[in-house]
């Protein structure tokens, strides 16, 4: 490994099995929705564990990259720059089980960059925010939601109960109820 090659990793416990980040991890058309920098993302092509998707990191559209995708199902997703200026060649995320739930490590490999010194980039290749911003993906698919701000504290919980939806935002509770589309109010 040379002095100009950067290597970052991260790891985090999921409570959900392996299959839920693997399929967010493989839908390429939604990354733009959960990675941090990412503007916008598309599947190009795919053939069985094999994928090739276009990525855009910020808002200007100029740095738009292609990558490979090697699938393992439930295992594992490696994704390679193959064209384009990004600081990341690699994106390796490992999904194991583990308890009640599952692991997801992410290794994050390429060349040290001045573009390193980007905000937009350094988001990008923060293994931890990149898990992070998984883990909320994750919770899109759950059947109870809750978002915490930076102390760990809950802003806003979703659970679905047998009388129906429960909010409780900031400490106070909302029961949700069923609209009709048809009426106005």
């Amino acid at each position: 490994m040379s002095l100009f090659t950067i290597t970052k990793r991260s790891s985090t416990l999921l409570p959900c099995e392996t299959n839920l980040p693997y399929e967010i991890l493989t839908d390429y058309d939604s990354y733009a929705e959960w990675l941090p920098g990412l503007s916008q993302s598309k599947l190009l092509a795919r053939e069985g564990d094999l994928a090739i998707a276009e990525f855009v990191v910020g808002r200007s559209g100029k740095d738009r990259y292609a990558v490979e995708c090697i699938h393992t199902r439930n295992k594992m997703v490696l994704t390679r720059t193959i064209s384009g200026v990004i600081p990341v060649a690699q994106y390796e995320w490992r999904i194991e089980p583990e308890g009640e739930g599952c692991r997801v490590t992410l290794v994050l490999s390429g060349k040290a960059s001045w573009r390193l010194w980007l905000p937009v980039y350094r988001r990008l290749t923060k293994p931890a925010k990149c898990l992070e911003a998984l883990k909320a993906q994750l919770s899109a698919f759950s059947p109870d939601i809750a978002v915490q701000d930076e102390n760990g504290e809950k802003i806003l919980e979703l659970t679905e109960t047998e009388q129906g939806l429960v909010c409780w935002l900031r400490g106070k509770k909302y029961m949700m109820t069923p609209v009709s589309e048809g009426k106005n109010d």
